[in-house]
Protein backbone atom coordinates (compact mmCIF):
# COMPACT_ATOMS: atom_id res chain seq x y z
CA UNK A 1 0.00 0.00 0.00
CA UNK A 2 2.71 1.98 0.81
CA UNK A 3 4.22 1.86 -2.88
CA UNK A 4 1.04 2.90 -4.13
CA UNK A 5 0.58 5.88 -2.18
CA UNK A 6 4.28 6.94 -2.50
CA UNK A 7 3.98 5.98 -6.74
CA UNK A 8 1.11 8.65 -6.86
CA UNK A 9 2.87 11.45 -4.71
CA UNK A 10 6.31 10.78 -6.88
CA UNK A 11 3.78 11.43 -9.90
CA UNK A 12 2.27 14.33 -8.52
CA UNK A 13 5.58 15.73 -7.23
CA UNK A 14 6.90 15.48 -11.16
CA UNK A 15 4.01 17.72 -11.87
CA UNK A 16 5.20 20.18 -9.70
CA UNK A 17 8.48 20.52 -10.43
CA UNK A 18 7.80 20.96 -14.31
CA UNK A 19 5.64 23.66 -13.23
CA UNK A 20 7.97 25.05 -11.05
CA UNK A 21 10.44 25.23 -13.92
CA UNK A 22 8.31 27.18 -16.19
CA UNK A 23 7.87 29.49 -13.06
CA UNK A 24 11.45 30.15 -13.36
CA UNK A 25 11.67 30.58 -17.07
CA UNK A 26 9.27 32.91 -17.44
CA UNK A 27 10.69 35.48 -14.76
CA UNK A 28 13.96 35.43 -16.65
CA UNK A 29 12.45 35.78 -19.83
CA UNK A 30 10.53 38.76 -19.14
CA UNK A 31 14.08 40.25 -17.90
CA UNK A 32 15.69 39.93 -21.61
CA UNK A 33 16.18 43.03 -23.94
CA UNK A 34 13.88 45.39 -25.31
CA UNK A 35 12.76 44.55 -28.95
CA UNK A 36 15.33 45.29 -32.01
CA UNK A 37 14.84 43.37 -34.66
CA UNK A 38 12.27 43.83 -37.44
CA UNK A 39 12.59 41.83 -40.54
CA UNK A 40 10.16 41.70 -43.17
CA UNK A 41 7.53 39.15 -42.33
CA UNK A 42 4.31 37.19 -42.76
CA UNK A 43 1.57 36.56 -41.25
CA UNK A 44 -0.53 33.27 -42.36
CA UNK A 45 -4.05 32.85 -40.90
CA UNK A 46 -5.90 29.65 -42.01
CA UNK A 47 -10.11 29.72 -41.42
CA UNK A 48 -12.67 27.77 -41.04
CA UNK A 49 -16.01 28.81 -40.51
CA UNK A 50 -17.38 32.01 -39.20
CA UNK A 51 -18.71 33.87 -35.65
CA UNK A 52 -18.76 37.53 -34.56
CA UNK A 53 -15.10 36.43 -32.51
CA UNK A 54 -13.81 35.19 -35.17
CA UNK A 55 -13.97 38.76 -36.59
CA UNK A 56 -12.35 40.43 -33.73
CA UNK A 57 -9.71 38.12 -33.40
CA UNK A 58 -9.12 39.11 -37.37
CA UNK A 59 -9.40 42.71 -36.79
CA UNK A 60 -6.30 41.84 -33.89
CA UNK A 61 -4.27 40.59 -36.57
CA UNK A 62 -4.83 43.52 -38.89
CA UNK A 63 -3.72 45.85 -36.08
CA UNK A 64 -0.62 44.47 -35.56
CA UNK A 65 1.96 46.59 -34.12
CA UNK A 66 5.21 45.61 -35.93
CA UNK A 67 8.04 48.00 -36.47
CA UNK A 68 8.84 46.29 -39.55
CA UNK A 69 7.42 45.86 -43.03
CA UNK A 70 4.95 42.65 -42.54
CA UNK A 71 2.47 41.19 -44.55
CA UNK A 72 -0.61 39.32 -43.46
CA UNK A 73 -2.33 36.11 -45.46
CA UNK A 74 -5.94 35.46 -44.70
CA UNK A 75 -6.21 31.82 -46.27
CA UNK A 76 -9.52 29.41 -46.48
CA UNK A 77 -10.99 27.25 -48.94
CA UNK A 78 -12.90 26.24 -51.63
CA UNK A 79 -15.97 23.94 -51.11
CA UNK A 80 -17.14 22.36 -54.37
CA UNK A 81 -16.93 23.74 -57.86
CA UNK A 82 -18.32 27.51 -57.23
CA UNK A 83 -18.73 27.13 -53.96
CA UNK A 84 -16.40 28.47 -50.68
CA UNK A 85 -16.17 28.17 -47.26
CA UNK A 86 -18.54 30.83 -44.80
CA UNK A 87 -15.52 32.87 -43.88
CA UNK A 88 -14.48 33.69 -47.31
CA UNK A 89 -16.84 36.49 -47.75
CA UNK A 90 -16.23 38.22 -44.41
CA UNK A 91 -12.54 38.09 -44.70
CA UNK A 92 -12.70 40.18 -48.25
CA UNK A 93 -14.83 42.52 -46.20
CA UNK A 94 -12.94 43.11 -43.11
CA UNK A 95 -9.39 43.86 -45.14
CA UNK A 96 -10.99 46.25 -47.39
CA UNK A 97 -8.42 49.11 -47.17
CA UNK A 98 -5.59 47.18 -46.11
CA UNK A 99 -2.91 47.60 -49.13
CA UNK A 100 -0.88 44.64 -47.07
CA UNK A 101 -3.13 42.45 -46.77
CA UNK A 102 -4.38 39.49 -49.16
CA UNK A 103 -7.22 36.87 -48.88
CA UNK A 104 -6.23 33.48 -50.50
CA UNK A 105 -8.48 30.61 -51.26
CA UNK A 106 -7.54 27.38 -51.70
CA UNK A 107 -8.06 24.38 -53.51
CA UNK A 108 -10.58 21.85 -51.29
CA UNK A 109 -9.00 18.60 -50.48
CA UNK A 110 -11.76 16.22 -51.12
CA UNK A 111 -13.08 17.84 -54.51
CA UNK A 112 -9.73 18.15 -55.45
CA UNK A 113 -8.61 14.59 -54.26
CA UNK A 114 -5.86 16.19 -52.41
CA UNK A 115 -3.40 13.72 -50.22
CA UNK A 116 -3.32 16.15 -47.30
CA UNK A 117 -5.54 18.04 -44.45
CA UNK A 118 -7.13 21.22 -45.35
CA UNK A 119 -5.23 23.35 -43.08
CA UNK A 120 -1.99 21.63 -44.39
CA UNK A 121 -3.12 22.68 -48.22
CA UNK A 122 -4.10 26.18 -46.73
CA UNK A 123 -0.69 27.01 -45.86
CA UNK A 124 0.89 25.42 -48.69
CA UNK A 125 -1.17 27.36 -51.00
CA UNK A 126 -0.61 30.21 -49.44
CA UNK A 127 3.44 30.01 -49.09
CA UNK A 128 3.69 29.57 -52.75
CA UNK A 129 2.44 32.87 -52.86
CA UNK A 130 5.02 35.11 -50.55
CA UNK A 131 7.88 37.24 -52.25
CA UNK A 132 11.12 36.14 -52.02
CA UNK A 133 12.42 38.90 -49.20
CA UNK A 134 10.45 37.40 -46.56
CA UNK A 135 12.51 36.57 -43.81
CA UNK A 136 9.89 35.16 -41.19
CA UNK A 137 6.45 33.57 -41.53
CA UNK A 138 4.51 33.95 -38.40
CA UNK A 139 1.43 31.32 -37.79
CA UNK A 140 -1.61 32.24 -36.14
CA UNK A 141 -5.35 30.33 -35.91
CA UNK A 142 -8.67 32.32 -37.10
CA UNK A 143 -10.04 31.08 -33.18
CA UNK A 144 -6.97 32.73 -30.86
CA UNK A 145 -7.08 36.22 -29.87
CA UNK A 146 -3.51 38.06 -29.78
CA UNK A 147 -1.99 41.00 -28.62
CA UNK A 148 -1.20 43.92 -30.70
CA UNK A 149 2.92 42.59 -30.07
CA UNK A 150 2.15 39.46 -30.38
CA UNK A 151 4.24 39.53 -34.12
CA UNK A 152 7.06 41.47 -32.28
CA UNK A 153 7.40 38.95 -29.61
CA UNK A 154 7.46 36.05 -31.19
CA UNK A 155 10.08 37.72 -34.40
CA UNK A 156 12.70 38.63 -31.12
CA UNK A 157 14.27 35.34 -30.36
CA UNK A 158 14.67 34.34 -34.12
CA UNK A 159 17.65 36.44 -33.92
CA UNK A 160 19.83 33.69 -32.33
CA UNK A 161 20.78 31.18 -35.12
CA UNK A 162 19.80 28.16 -32.48
CA UNK A 163 16.98 29.10 -32.10
CA UNK A 164 14.76 27.70 -35.47
CA UNK A 165 11.00 28.44 -34.05
CA UNK A 166 9.21 30.42 -31.38
CA UNK A 167 5.73 29.43 -29.80
CA UNK A 168 3.49 31.14 -28.11
CA UNK A 169 0.42 28.61 -26.66
CA UNK A 170 -3.02 28.92 -26.14
CA UNK A 171 -4.83 29.52 -23.04
CA UNK A 172 -8.42 28.56 -23.33
CA UNK A 173 -11.15 30.37 -21.00
CA UNK A 174 -14.71 30.04 -20.97
CA UNK A 175 -16.76 32.47 -21.88
CA UNK A 176 -20.44 32.09 -21.55
CA UNK A 177 -20.51 30.44 -17.67
CA UNK A 178 -23.83 28.67 -17.20
CA UNK A 179 -24.04 26.38 -14.18
CA UNK A 180 -21.03 23.78 -12.94
CA UNK A 181 -22.67 20.68 -14.64
CA UNK A 182 -23.87 22.27 -17.60
CA UNK A 183 -19.57 23.40 -17.91
CA UNK A 184 -18.01 20.86 -16.82
CA UNK A 185 -17.38 19.40 -19.93
CA UNK A 186 -16.02 22.57 -21.19
CA UNK A 187 -13.89 22.56 -18.44
CA UNK A 188 -12.29 19.70 -18.64
CA UNK A 189 -11.36 20.76 -21.90
CA UNK A 190 -9.69 24.37 -20.61
CA UNK A 191 -7.60 22.19 -18.11
CA UNK A 192 -6.58 19.38 -20.28
CA UNK A 193 -4.97 22.23 -22.54
CA UNK A 194 -4.47 24.75 -20.39
CA UNK A 195 -2.20 22.41 -17.96
CA UNK A 196 0.01 22.25 -21.09
CA UNK A 197 1.67 25.41 -20.80
CA UNK A 198 3.15 23.97 -17.80
CA UNK A 199 5.87 22.18 -19.83
CA UNK A 200 6.80 24.66 -22.24
CA UNK A 201 10.12 26.43 -21.77
CA UNK A 202 13.61 26.33 -23.85
CA UNK A 203 14.43 22.82 -23.69
CA UNK A 204 14.56 20.11 -25.91
CA UNK A 205 10.71 18.67 -25.64
CA UNK A 206 9.20 21.94 -26.34
CA UNK A 207 6.91 21.94 -29.33
CA UNK A 208 5.12 23.75 -31.91
CA UNK A 209 1.28 24.66 -31.23
CA UNK A 210 -0.25 25.67 -34.02
CA UNK A 211 -2.26 28.10 -33.26
CA UNK A 212 0.76 30.52 -32.42
CA UNK A 213 4.40 30.39 -33.74
CA UNK A 214 6.79 31.66 -36.18
CA UNK A 215 9.62 30.65 -38.05
CA UNK A 216 12.62 31.83 -40.47
CA UNK A 217 11.60 31.45 -44.32
CA UNK A 218 14.58 29.27 -44.46
CA UNK A 219 13.43 26.72 -42.84
CA UNK A 220 11.23 25.78 -45.04
CA UNK A 221 13.72 24.92 -47.12
CA UNK A 222 16.20 23.62 -45.36
CA UNK A 223 13.78 21.53 -42.72
CA UNK A 224 12.23 20.23 -45.84
CA UNK A 225 9.05 21.65 -44.47
CA UNK A 226 6.81 21.33 -47.92
CA UNK A 227 8.40 17.63 -48.35
CA UNK A 228 6.76 17.06 -45.04
CA UNK A 229 3.22 18.61 -45.57
CA UNK A 230 3.04 17.10 -49.02
CA UNK A 231 0.71 13.97 -47.67
CA UNK A 232 0.59 15.09 -44.41
CA UNK A 233 -2.17 15.16 -41.69
CA UNK A 234 -0.81 18.50 -39.31
CA UNK A 235 1.24 21.16 -40.19
CA UNK A 236 2.68 21.90 -36.27
CA UNK A 237 4.24 18.29 -35.37
CA UNK A 238 6.06 18.32 -38.62
CA UNK A 239 7.39 22.26 -38.35
CA UNK A 240 8.89 20.31 -34.83
CA UNK A 241 10.62 18.07 -36.24
CA UNK A 242 11.58 20.17 -38.79
CA UNK A 243 13.30 22.22 -36.88
CA UNK A 244 15.00 18.94 -34.62
CA UNK A 245 16.42 17.84 -37.82
CA UNK A 246 18.57 20.72 -37.69
CA UNK A 247 19.53 20.56 -34.41
CA UNK A 248 17.42 23.83 -33.44
CA UNK A 249 15.77 24.82 -30.29
CA UNK A 250 11.69 25.63 -29.93
CA UNK A 251 12.02 29.08 -28.16
CA UNK A 252 8.63 29.08 -25.68
CA UNK A 253 7.70 33.04 -25.63
CA UNK A 254 5.03 33.87 -22.98
CA UNK A 255 4.03 36.96 -24.21
CA UNK A 256 2.54 35.59 -27.30
CA UNK A 257 0.35 33.15 -25.66
CA UNK A 258 -3.21 33.74 -27.21
CA UNK A 259 -6.87 33.22 -25.42
CA UNK A 260 -9.15 30.86 -27.23
CA UNK A 261 -12.74 31.02 -25.72
CA UNK A 262 -14.60 28.16 -25.94
CA UNK A 263 -18.63 27.53 -24.32
CA UNK A 264 -21.08 25.01 -24.66
CA UNK A 265 -19.09 22.07 -25.39
CA UNK A 266 -19.78 18.46 -25.12
CA UNK A 267 -18.52 15.44 -24.11
CA UNK A 268 -18.16 14.17 -27.54
CA UNK A 269 -16.22 17.32 -28.98
CA UNK A 270 -13.63 17.24 -26.17
CA UNK A 271 -13.31 13.37 -26.50
CA UNK A 272 -12.64 13.51 -29.71
CA UNK A 273 -10.55 16.58 -29.50
CA UNK A 274 -8.63 15.43 -26.69
CA UNK A 275 -8.07 12.06 -28.01
CA UNK A 276 -7.09 13.45 -31.67
CA UNK A 277 -4.02 15.42 -30.04
CA UNK A 278 -2.92 12.29 -28.28
CA UNK A 279 -3.46 10.09 -31.62
CA UNK A 280 -1.34 12.42 -33.38
CA UNK A 281 1.21 12.64 -30.94
CA UNK A 282 1.86 9.05 -30.67
CA UNK A 283 1.37 8.49 -34.47
CA UNK A 284 3.80 11.46 -35.44
CA UNK A 285 6.33 10.11 -33.40
CA UNK A 286 6.62 12.28 -30.30
CA UNK A 287 6.65 9.20 -28.32
CA UNK A 288 8.90 10.60 -25.48
CA UNK A 289 5.68 13.03 -25.13
CA UNK A 290 3.69 10.41 -24.87
CA UNK A 291 5.60 8.08 -22.67
CA UNK A 292 5.55 11.05 -20.58
CA UNK A 293 1.64 11.51 -20.61
CA UNK A 294 1.65 7.62 -20.46
CA UNK A 295 3.52 7.13 -16.95
CA UNK A 296 2.14 10.46 -15.47
CA UNK A 297 -1.47 9.47 -15.97
CA UNK A 298 -2.11 6.09 -16.42
CA UNK A 299 -0.31 4.85 -13.13
CA UNK A 300 -2.01 7.66 -11.03
CA UNK A 301 -5.79 7.11 -12.42
CA UNK A 302 -5.89 3.70 -12.08
CA UNK A 303 -4.11 3.63 -8.49
CA UNK A 304 -6.88 6.33 -7.55
CA UNK A 305 -9.59 4.92 -9.30
CA UNK A 306 -8.61 2.03 -6.76
CA UNK A 307 -8.66 4.40 -3.55
CA UNK A 308 -12.16 3.83 -2.23
CA UNK A 309 -11.58 0.34 -2.40
CA UNK A 310 -8.23 0.25 -0.64
CA UNK A 311 -9.39 2.52 2.28
CA UNK A 312 -11.00 -1.03 3.67
CA UNK A 313 -7.85 -2.76 4.10
CA UNK A 314 -5.21 0.34 5.02
CA UNK A 315 -5.55 3.79 6.49
CA UNK A 316 -3.01 4.65 4.66
CA UNK A 317 -5.07 4.78 1.23
CA UNK A 318 -6.56 7.99 3.43
CA UNK A 319 -3.78 9.93 1.46
CA UNK A 320 -4.86 9.17 -1.96
CA UNK A 321 -7.57 11.26 -1.21
CA UNK A 322 -5.17 14.52 -0.98
CA UNK A 323 -4.18 14.04 -4.69
CA UNK A 324 -6.81 15.63 -6.31
CA UNK A 325 -6.92 18.79 -3.96
CA UNK A 326 -3.39 18.53 -4.51
CA UNK A 327 -3.47 18.72 -7.63
CA UNK A 328 -6.12 21.32 -7.59
CA UNK A 329 -4.06 23.65 -6.31
CA UNK A 330 -0.92 22.98 -8.26
CA UNK A 331 -3.00 23.76 -11.44
CA UNK A 332 -4.34 27.15 -9.78
CA UNK A 333 -0.61 28.11 -9.29
CA UNK A 334 0.64 27.14 -12.92
CA UNK A 335 0.12 29.69 -15.05
CA UNK A 336 3.17 32.65 -14.08
CA UNK A 337 3.59 31.89 -17.99
CA UNK A 338 0.73 34.03 -18.85
CA UNK A 339 1.65 38.03 -19.67
CA UNK A 340 1.48 40.17 -16.70
CA UNK A 341 -1.69 41.97 -18.49
CA UNK A 342 -3.84 38.34 -18.85
CA UNK A 343 -2.78 37.08 -15.79
CA UNK A 344 -4.01 39.66 -13.34
CA UNK A 345 -7.47 39.84 -15.43
CA UNK A 346 -10.07 38.99 -13.39
CA UNK A 347 -12.10 37.28 -15.61
CA UNK A 348 -9.25 35.15 -16.51
CA UNK A 349 -8.04 34.33 -12.54
CA UNK A 350 -12.23 33.67 -11.94
CA UNK A 351 -11.76 30.78 -15.04
CA UNK A 352 -8.37 29.24 -13.65
CA UNK A 353 -10.47 28.74 -10.60
CA UNK A 354 -13.32 27.42 -12.39
CA UNK A 355 -11.29 25.13 -14.73
CA UNK A 356 -9.26 23.93 -11.80
CA UNK A 357 -12.15 21.74 -10.42
CA UNK A 358 -11.83 19.78 -13.98
CA UNK A 359 -8.18 18.93 -13.37
CA UNK A 360 -9.16 15.00 -11.80
CA UNK A 361 -10.91 14.83 -14.80
CA UNK A 362 -8.85 15.76 -17.37
CA UNK A 363 -5.88 13.65 -15.77
CA UNK A 364 -8.46 10.63 -16.04
CA UNK A 365 -9.15 11.32 -19.79
CA UNK A 366 -5.54 11.98 -20.34
CA UNK A 367 -4.99 8.50 -19.42
CA UNK A 368 -7.85 6.74 -21.68
CA UNK A 369 -6.54 9.53 -24.56
CA UNK A 370 -2.83 7.85 -23.87
CA UNK A 371 -4.10 3.99 -23.82
CA UNK A 372 -6.68 4.59 -26.98
CA UNK A 373 -3.84 6.06 -29.24
CA UNK A 374 -1.92 2.89 -29.54
CA UNK A 375 -4.74 0.85 -30.99
CA UNK A 376 -6.20 3.87 -32.80
CA UNK A 377 -5.09 6.06 -35.90
CA UNK A 378 -8.18 7.82 -37.11
CA UNK A 379 -9.05 11.44 -36.30
CA UNK A 380 -11.67 13.71 -37.35
CA UNK A 381 -10.93 17.28 -37.92
CA UNK A 382 -12.90 20.07 -39.86
CA UNK A 383 -15.48 17.54 -40.62
CA UNK A 384 -13.28 15.02 -42.59
CA UNK A 385 -11.90 12.30 -41.51
CA UNK A 386 -8.24 10.62 -41.71
CA UNK A 387 -6.12 7.90 -41.04
CA UNK A 388 -2.59 8.83 -39.20
CA UNK A 389 0.46 6.51 -40.44
CA UNK A 390 3.22 8.35 -39.58
CA UNK A 391 4.51 12.13 -39.23
CA UNK A 392 4.62 12.73 -43.02
CA UNK A 393 1.86 10.50 -44.38
CA UNK A 394 -2.38 10.19 -43.99
CA UNK A 395 -5.16 8.69 -45.61
CA UNK A 396 -8.02 11.26 -46.33
CA UNK A 397 -10.79 8.84 -45.66
CA UNK A 398 -13.49 11.67 -46.74
CA UNK A 399 -16.00 13.78 -45.55
CA UNK A 400 -18.01 13.36 -42.10
CA UNK A 401 -21.34 14.45 -41.54
CA UNK A 402 -21.76 17.93 -39.22
CA UNK A 403 -23.66 16.87 -36.58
Amino acid sequence: MQYLVGTCYFLLTMEILIALRSFLYARRKRKKAPHVFFPKAAIIAPHYGWDCRTEENVKRVLEQDYAGEHLIYLVTNCVGESDYDSSYEHLLELVRGYTNVQVVLAPNIIDNNLPRSQKVQNLMSTIELLPNDIEIIAFIDADAEIRSDWLSQLVQPLQDPKVGATVGGRFYIISEVNNFLKDLASMTEAAWVNFQLTVQGDHPLTMIWGGSNAIRRKLIEDGKVLERWHNAAIEDHNLTLAVRSLSQKIHFVPEAISICHTKNRSWKQILEFTNRQTIMTYWMRHKIQWAILFVTAVPKTLILMSAPFLVFSSRTAMLLFLIPLLEIHCYRHSFSALPEEIKHNQQIQENIKRTSFAIPISGFIAAINAVWAIFQNEIVWGNVRYKILSDTECQVLGRVADE
